[in-house]
């Protein structure tokens, strides 16, 4: 990492460039240093999250046109700071609207807005001023408008550097690995994308704002160009949009002649070489080593006190009934089995209990709260953590990352070294003690098990859902994984876990639930439900008298 001194006398020779180029360099640098705010704010939101925004151009050309029509109404720095309100305002808007849409969608949706913004104030100048094209006449110098662009941009960085090392950077990368995960671990989806997009917009507002003044006369069809956009995403994606300062590297690739101009002059003005700017790279998440505690919560075994009730639980897709008015209660320190053949329920039983879906009617109550159709980060932050039935990892963190997003957003939130405790000794617990610096993607199928299983621990959850998790074991692993279960149950955690294999369910569930047709069929003591005549009928069929 740069020192402050180094980083200050780097700064130094960059603010004063200006004074030894020429006025033609002098614009490429501006240029430059532009595209350099304009990636870095970009990477803010669509680096972590994955989504790919189109929408450069139209917060850019608003924060110029900001500047067109307000320039003779209020001083400069007023100006700005309408324009930061504006951009800011602008995102807030677009992203409550389409930050739900993912994928090609949410590009397409972008890429038309600039086009949008850009109609709708043609059609306000035409139509309403009479007018189409405004001049600017501000008295800032081309050196003034590189210095506000290298502000920003130095901004922008120390910014990016920022979120990080703080819990919105984390949750933005969980939300680009899976947005799934990111529910249930506590984390609002809504919230953080529309935070981190707006950060974003309001950015890129301010560096066309401050380029306005390059352009003298400006319209629509100027600031509302789309190569900007283009230019901006490939500048990113070239750099590598994740990693600390690629943005900026992707800058290098598409203009080296500016670059190398620049790095000559740059070793006459000061002490640090322009390459040693670029070098730097920001740690991957700032967290410091601690020694291991248990973390196992200490929920006392309550008699009599219910950890989750459903009551008329419905859930229909179209004319099909998945789940048909299913009713129990589990107590405080149980294990429950919910057994069923394929396709009777089971996993929707508890995808509406962990939020992932919504109950199309009933009731669902947690440690006595009213849960039913809450969040899933809602759901997840009032105590109730889960596995899934195919196995859902973070694979560009590392698996104490993985293991520290519950620690960070879960029922019991903490930062810093304290979450790197309870995520070390959560990987220690499952058998991960000396994986947790790896690549979450590297690790074996069972080991990416155990990991998922080590999240669902850090979250120090009062309900434990388990979604088949023993399914796939070899013997030796199942009796590993019916061990490490039972170690689970006996600190007090209540557990309902869907599961196929016998063996784990009589070993560890005194109490087993049958589904079948998305209707409970059987509830009681794990021996009298396996002989009933209904549940093997479930099973294996109806088997018709020779």
């Amino acid at each position: 990492m740069i020192g402050p001194a180094i980083a200050a006398a780097v700064a130094a020779g960059l603010a004063a460039l200006p004074f030894f180029v020429s006025d033609y360099s002098l614009g490429l640098m501006i240029g430059m240093t532009g595209y350099v705010t304009l990636a870095s704010a970009w990477a803010l939101f669509s680096g972590h999250t994955r989504y790919i925004s189109l929408a450069t151009v139209a917060f850019y050309g608003t924060g110029a046109y900001t500047v067109a029509v307000l320039n003779e109404m209020m001083p400069y720095p007023a100006v700005l700071t309408c324009a930061a309100a504006i951009g800011a305002g602008l995102a807030l808007v677009v992203g409550l609207s389409t930050l739900r849409l993912a994928g090609i969608y949410f590009v397409i949706f972008t890429f038309g807005l600039a086009e949008l913004v850009r109609q709708v104030i043609t059609w306000y100048e035409v139509n309403i001023t009479g007018t189409l094209g405004r001049y600017i006449f501000l008295d800032i110098t081309a050196r003034g408008i590189y210095w506000q662009m290298l502000a920003l941009a130095a901004v922008t960085i120390a910014l990016t550097a920022f979120i990080r090392r703080h819990r919105l950077g984390l949750a933005l990368k969980v939300i680009g690995d899976d947005e799934t995960v990111a529910a249930h671990s506590g984390i609002n989806l809504a919230r953080t994308k529309l935070v981190a997009f707006t950060l974003s917009a309001t950015i890129i507002t301010l560096a066309g704002a401050i380029a306005s003044p390059r352009w003298t006369y400006v319209e629509p069809v100027i600031v509302f160009n789309p190569t900007v956009s283009f230019l901006t995403v490939i500048m990113a994606l070239l750099g590598g949009a994740r990693s600390g300062l690629g943005p900026d590297d992707g800058r290098r690739a598409v203009v080296p002649a500016v670059r190398m101009a620049v790095r000559q002059l740059s070793r006459h003005l000061s002490g640090a070489s322009w390459p040693a700017l670029h070098r730097r790279r920001v740690s991957p998440a700032g967290w410091h080593a601690g020694h291991a505690r248990q973390v196992a919560p200490v929920n006392e075994k309550g008699a009599g006190m219910s950890m989750l009730e459903i009551r008329n639980a419905t859930k229909t897709f179209g004319g099909l009934a998945a789940v048909d008015r299913v009713s129990f209660s589990i107590q405080q320190g149980e294990v429950a089995g919910l057994l069923g053949p394929n396709g009777s329920g089971k996993t929707t039983l508890l995808n509406l209990v962990s939020g992932a879906l919504p109950p199309s009617g009933g009731r669902i109550l947690i440690a006595g709260r009213d849960m039913t159709g809450k969040r899933a980060d809602l759901i997840a932050r009032a105590g109730v953590a889960r596995t899934f039935q195919l196995v859902r990892i973070l694979p560009s963190l590392t698996p104490e990352e993985n293991v520290m997003v519950s620690a960070v957003f879960g029922a019991v939130p903490h930062w810093g070294e304290k979450a790197r405790e309870i995520a070390r000794a959560a990987l220690a617990r499952v058998g991960l003690d000396g994986h947790h610096a790896r690549a979450a993607g590297d690790l074996t199928y069972l080991d990416q098990k155990r990991l998922e299983l080590a999240r669902a621990l850090a979250a120090e959850p009062k309900l434990l859902l388990l979604d088949e998790w023993l399914a796939g074991l070899n013997p030796t692993e199942l009796k590993e994984g019916i061990a490490l279960i039972r170690s689970f149950s006996e600190t007090g955690i209540t557990i309902l876990m869907v599961e196929h294999i016998m063996e784990a369910v009589r070993a560890l569930c005194p109490r087993c639930l049958v589904m079948n047709s998305g209707a409970l069929i059987a509830d009681g003591p794990t021996g009298e439900v396996l002989a009933d005549p209904h549940v093997i009928a479930a099973y294996l069929g109806e088997v018709e008298d020779a």
